[in-house]
């Protein structure tokens, strides 16, 4: 792909002329969508402070 001088200074990528599967075009959408990207932070502390509970509980009752 030829790299071409955009007319804010930054840089990009004229096509190749290959096309994406469905799959690969919703892929690289939901890469860039910043909705998504905040969904999968939620659910990542979620998951992490569900761990640190069952864990503390864990603990908990092997003390007793």
């Amino acid at each position: 792909m030829p790299d071409t001088e955009d007319t804010d200074g930054e840089e990009r990528r004229e096509p190749d002329g290959t096309t994406l599967t469905v799959e690969e075009w919703i892929e690289l959408m939901n890469k860039h969508d910043p909705l998504e990207q905040y969904v999968k932070k939620r659910k990542k502390e979620w998951r992490e402070k569900q761990r640190e509970e069952r864990k503390e509980e864990k603990d908990e009752s092997e003390d007793e």
